[in-house]
């Protein structure tokens, strides 16, 4: 049996506000949106790869907090881990730059307000009750 690819996603909290990111690409998952995030790389910790991530996908530098209680499966081989993470002071803000065309910050009322991507529902829910 093929070890699982873990992807993570981030929890990127600001305030009562939680970053959600429509996906611009491929196109069965464009318009959804998503907690922001990729796969880990061999040799990489999951802290890592997604400090490494968010750079990328959204020009920003933050602090990897903790992670969320649970693991969700996504496309074999690849499972979701969410982490809780923050900006640095200095960061500039988010950009949509790669994977996706928009951002939101949400509050906990809003939450529900966009279309997430299905295997992002629960992590999202376990998210929630941080807001």
């Amino acid at each position: 049996m093929t070890e699982p690819i873990v992807v993570v996603g981030a929890a990127l909290l600001d305030a009562d506000h939680l970053l959600a990111a429509r996906r611009s690409a491929p196109p069965e998952l464009a318009g959804r949106w998503e907690l922001p995030g990729g796969k880990v790389e061999p040799g990489e910790t999951p802290q890592a790869a997604l400090a490494r991530e968010l750079r990328e996908e959204l020009g920003v530098e933050v602090e990897v907090g903790e992670r969320i209680p649970g693991e969700w499966p996504l496309r074999s081989p690849y499972v979701l881990q969410v982490w809780t993470a923050k900006l640095f002071p200095a960061s500039p803000d988010p950009k949509p730059l790669q994977d996706h065309d928009d951002l939101r910050w949400l509050t906990r009322e809003h939450l529900w307000d966009v279309p997430w991507l299905d295997q992002d529902v629960e992590a999202v829910r376990e998210v929630e009750g941080r807001l």
